[in-house]
């Protein structure tokens, strides 16, 4: 059992992704790595600290080899190495391991890009360098939102935005580059406001960032979030909400805007009535590797008026101006 656990990712699948630097989609091999997990977990809407185990160093290089031996890509892709936590972080994933993994991937010529994640805090020159093995590099921040009042507070990050905006100065400074991920509705947050929100994160992090990626807030077990959800105190966003914002941000900013729409249409996720979901899933998904907001022209549903109605509501209530 334990060979199954510790050997083995959490998951491992191959896709396609946005590469900017060619402007085209070309084949993406995201691997989840099971490490002890985040060390924070705090964050009232995360419930990775779940996927979570007591595996060696040993075991982490063993669950790349793992990923990279069972999907065989001789063609050119991209490298997404995801811990559920910190890449950067020692107590997860050491300096030696780093190094190691670095080597492993040198060998895979056809990487064109590597892609992993960390807090702030974690950031240094010296592990930047350790990952310098493929031709472009680019760190993920769970920014979440430039408000430093909301992430404090709603969702409890524990970092402030001049703690991102000096990680994101260390990257660009090492020749990488930056994706900012942004979440679209915390908790105490109302719909509107969550657009709004997001829409001017987008701006303000946009000087740092070349990818920014939209997270569309779903339920997790176990979670503050789960607790306020079952008690009827927060709704998942509407997915009108996530196009909505992805068009502004697209519109306004010189970035590639991606999203991962987990869990849409299902109650736990961001969803609209039911009838439209499956459709603007998938255009979020097609505008992902292509870019081109054309695709959610053709799409429109009669729960769009309910949607902007919620909008109406929420300027009366809050002060907002009504759109």
């Amino acid at each position: 059992m334990r060979l199954q656990k510790t050997k083995t990712p959490v998951a491992a699948w191959l896709g396609y992704d946005y590469f900017k630097e060619e402007r085209k989609a070309v084949k993406c091999l995201t691997v989840i790595l099971r490490t002890k997990g985040c060390y924070w977990r705090n964050c009232t809407m995360c419930g990775f600290w779940q996927e979570s185990a007591d595996v060696s160093q040993a075991d982490i290089l063993a669950q790349m080899e793992h990923s990279l031996r069972n999907s065989p890509l001789d063609e050119e892709f991209i490298l997404k190495i995801f811990t559920s936590g910190s890449f950067l972080d020692e107590r997860e994933i050491s300096g030696d391991t780093r190094r190691e993994i670095a080597r492993m991937l040198r060998k895979r010529t056809a990487i064109k890009k590597l892609i992993v994640e960390s807090r702030p805090e974690f950031v240094t020159v010296d592990k930047l360098t350790d990952l310098n093995s493929v031709e472009h590099l680019e760190l993920a921040i769970g920014l979440e939102t430039a408000d430093d009042f909301i992430r404090l507070n709603y969702i409890k990050k524990g970092f402030s935005f001049d703690d991102y905006k000096t990680a994101a100065k260390i990257v660009t400074e090492c020749g990488a580059t930056v994706k900012t991920y942004l979440l679209l509705k915390p908790p105490f947050v109302s719909e509107k406001r969550a657009i709004e929100d997001v829409i001017k994160s987008a701006e303000l992090v946009s000087q740092y960032s070349t990818t920014i990626s939209l997270n569309l807030c779903n339920v997790q077990k176990y979670t503050v979030l789960e607790d306020l959800w079952r008690k009827k105190y927060y709704r998942t966003p509407w997915l009108w909400s996530a196009v909505e914002a992805i068009k502004k941000i697209k519109k306004n900013q010189e970035v590639v805007v991606m999203s991962d729409p987990v869990g849409a249409g299902h109650i736990r996720g961001p969803h609209n009535c039911g009838s439209c979901d499956s459709a603007l899933k998938n255009a979020i998904l097609d505008f992902n590797v292509t870019q081109d907001l054309s695709i959610f022209e053709c799409i429109d549903c009669e729960c769009k008026d309910v949607w902007a109605a919620l909008l109406r509501s929420d300027a009366i209530l809050f002060g907002a101006d009504p759109v």
